[in-house]
């Protein structure tokens, strides 16, 4: 059953709203890929949808997403992580996905 105050256009809005970002960060070269063809891959599908999980407080999802996303755009980005920072990577991912876990029970209310 739906709510009276439900937005039918809430999904709309939250993939306008995650593409407009993805176009920003293409534009500007945030991630120093040079062209903007270069920004729509595969990987960056990933991170769009790890974008419009973290609109839809849907933490979890969005953490998998984005580690993933950018665990396999990191090759193609002249800025690198250091040595370090790949060894931490996939554990801080683990601990990230962890707190989202315990923080769902608080964006389900707020939902």
């Amino acid at each position: 059953m739906r709510d009276k105050d439900h937005n039918p256009f809430a999904g709309i809005a939250k993939f306008l709203i995650a593409l407009g970002l993805m176009m920003l960060v293409a534009k500007l070269d945030l991630l120093k890929m040079g062209e903007i063809a270069n920004y729509f891959t595969w990987q960056m599908l990933l991170i769009f949808f790890g974008i419009w999980s973290l609109i839809s407080l849907e933490l979890v999802s969005a953490v998998i997403l984005f580690a993933i996303g950018f665990w396999f755009l990191m090759p193609e980005m002249t800025v690198q992580l250091t040595e370090t920072y790949k060894n931490i990577y996939w554990p801080a991912v683990l601990v990230l996905a962890g707190v989202a876990f315990m923080l769902r029970p608080l964006t389900k209310r707020l939902r």
